[in-house]
């Protein structure tokens, strides 16, 4: 059987993606953690350098304003030559906006107007953002007020370089992207093994199962397990014990009903065997009573008795060796002499209910070497089922000839026929159209087993009288085996 979906691959594949959409929204939540983290660390350092440089200048403010302005510039030369590697730029603003000093001497005097200059003067609290600055590229500032208590200066701002905030986050993520990752693959791996080790077992329950043959009584080996594989190979030796017993019960059974309708069949014809036997006793009675009254033609008298009872003897053997089972070897026998044997066994029927009987016995079909009296049954089957099927007036007809390596036996008759419904299904055991009570439903059964145990076949036409028409081939020479 091809498998159209594993559950190998379903299970891979659900899984992965459950842990993948599961994984992908932990590493965003982990990356946002990590990145505000980073951040905060980075504002933190800022907010504390901005808080060291308010302190003097706020002082130099209050204590010495005439000459703050070179003051502050000092202050700021100072402080960025002392954190060059991490200040791109530090100015002062006055509460105008202008430019009281600045790392760059140029932007002195200058008044800012832009919208990070305007936040810091208005803010009472320390500021801090990120932003791309077209001189100095990606930038942190921070910025904070001036003064003392209500008392107003401006706004300090510290530009600080965001390279070595961006790499840290960089490399962050690139761990956690490396963490995730690994987890996931080791995630996969396991089930992939589990998976493996699942289908595994099924598989090999599969091939053990496979090996299953009815024709032997051996019991299957299938591997042990404790968990829901397990129950189902139990299940299934158990299903193996019920169906072992029942086949071997229904071989006997089998056997049992071959015979029985054997039996019946030769039942059936008790009435034309009386027959056949009562005539020739009555043949027998009146040359007895001839030899008395007239003793000269003795000679033929005897004759007469004497084919009297051949008559009979032939008769009785015909009726036990159908009762016989077929134990004893094949020999060579004449078919045409068959079909002649078995309308005498029939005779007393065939004349009570007036059916004609048609015989085109071919001279040219040699003897075979087979079961005669297994032939003999099959077309007495067949002919009693015709009779059967008659019902009154009506017609047999039986062709003999030779047709390639086989000789071919046609029996047709003029009765109902079969309907195509029971066509598909007559050689199954207890298929009949007969009433209840009238038949077994195993004639047609017994007839296709003896015919295959012959070596031949059996087909069913609709014969030119109307009715149904078998055809049995058997073999000139049958297989050995």
């Amino acid at each position: 059987m091809q498998i159209r979906s594993s559950i190998h691959d379903r299970l891979v594949i659900w899984i992965g993606l459950s842990l993948s959409v599961i994984f992908l929204a932990l590493f965003f939540v982990v990356i946002t953690a990590q990145k505000e983290a980073t951040i905060g660390k980075h504002r933190i350092f800022a907010t504390t350098m901005i808080q060291t440089a308010i302190i003097p200048i706020n002082d130099a403010l209050y204590l010495s304003e005439s000459d703050s302005r070179d003051f502050l510039q000092s202050f700021i030369n100072n402080f960025t030559r002392e954190y060059k590697d991490q200040i791109k730029y530090a100015m002062i603003l006055n509460q105008y906006g202008e430019v009281m000093a600045h790392s760059d001497v140029t932007e002195n005097r200058k008044i800012y107007s832009d919208v990070y200059s305007m936040a810091a003067l208005e803010t009472i609290d320390p500021a801090f953002h990120i932003y791309e600055n077209d001189q100095y590229g990606r930038t942190i500032e921070v910025s904070a007020p001036l003064g003392l208590v209500s008392f107003s200066h401006g706004a300090i701002r510290l530009g600080l370089d965001a390279k070595p905030m961006i790499s840290e986050l960089r490399r962050t993520t690139l761990s956690i992207m490396i963490l995730f990752a690994g987890a996931l693959g080791l995630i996969i791996f396991i089930v992939l093994q589990i998976s493996r080790s699942v289908t595994r077992k099924l598989r090999q329950t599969v091939q053990v199962i496979d090996q299953f043959d009815f024709q032997t009584t051996d019991p299957l080996t299938l591997p042990e397990s404790d968990d829901e594989i397990g129950l189902l190979n139990e299940t299934f030796l158990k299903l193996e014990e019920r169906l072992i017993f029942a086949r071997s019960s229904m071989e006997k059974t089998n056997k049992n009903m071959i015979q029985t309708e054997k039996l019946a069949a030769l039942g059936r014809m008790a009435a034309g065997v009386a027959h056949e036997i009562n005539n020739p006793l009555m043949g027998l009675k009146n040359c007895l009573h001839l030899l008395k009254i007239d003793p000269e033609n003795s000679e033929d008298h005897l004759r007469l008795l004497k084919e009297g009872l051949d008559r009979i003897e032939v008769t009785v053997s015909s009726l036990l060796e159908g009762a016989r089972k077929k134990t004893t070897a094949d020999k060579e026998f004449d078919v045409n002499l068959c079909v002649r044997d078995v309308l005498n066994l029939l005779g007393h029927r065939l004349s009570t209910e007036k059916v004609i009987t048609q015989i085109q016995l071919d001279d040219k079909v040699p003897q075979i070497k087979n079961s005669k009296s297994g032939l003999e049954e099959v077309l007495l089957n067949i002919c009693m089922n015709a009779l059967d099927a008659i019902s009154g007036i009506g017609t047999i007809k039986i062709v003999t000839k030779v047709h390639q390596q086989t000789v071919m036996i046609t029996i047709g008759d003029s009765g109902a026929g079969i309907s195509e419904e029971i066509q598909s299904k007559m050689f199954e055991p207890f298929v009949t159209t007969k009433e209840v009570g009238k038949g077994t439903g195993l004639g047609l059964y017994v007839t296709r087993e003896i015919i295959d145990s012959m070596g031949g076949e059996i087909s069913y036409n609709v014969s030119q009288l109307g009715g149904a028409e078998f055809q049995i081939d058997i073999p000139l020479q049958k297989d050995s085996e």
